[in-house]
């Protein structure tokens, strides 16, 4: 029964974890060096430069974060399929993994608050319309489309 319970509690947050990073506000990958993006937000070269270097600093640490993540998750599933299951044990595992995913979410969001800190309030705004409307099928402008010469994020 525990583990039935520990197993459902895994899922969830793993699928509401799901749920809450699908809702970002600004565009992933490197958005800034997009010409209709560079052009609409007027990005300096050298803000384009410390873009770069943000993207370039937070993958790096992405990328062990997340081997961090899947490995606390490979540990509670081992001990989820041990015969004899130890509570204490697979608690302190599943505790492992909420820091580990939650280790992830804030690099994210640090990443998130360097890249408002370059563009400035107003410029913040923009990029999340323009996402936005990208979102919603439109092109810059308000115009509709989907085909590949007039994406804002292809």
């Amino acid at each position: 029964m525990l583990k039935k319970v520990l197993v459902g509690t895994v899922i969830f947050v793993w699928l509401f974890a799901a749920q809450v990073s699908s809702a970002q506000e600004i565009p992933p990958g490197k958005w800034w060096r997009l010409p209709q993006v560079t052009q609409h937000l007027n990005l300096s070269s050298e803000e384009k430069s410390q873009l770069d270097e943000l993207f370039l600093q937070s993958r790096r640490r992405l990328i062990d974060l997340k081997s961090a993540l899947e490995r606390e998750r490979f540990e509670l599933d081992n001990l989820l399929e041990q015969e004899t299951l130890d509570e204490k044990e697979v608690m302190d595992r599943f505790t492992k993994l909420e820091k580990a995913r939650s280790n992830l979410s804030s690099e994210r969001f640090q990443s998130l608050l360097e890249a408002r800190k370059i563009l400035g309030f107003e410029r913040y705004q923009q990029l999340k319309r323009l996402f936005k409307e990208f979102k919603k099928g439109k092109r810059p402008g308000g115009r509709r489309g989907h085909d590949e010469h007039t994406s804002l994020m292809r």
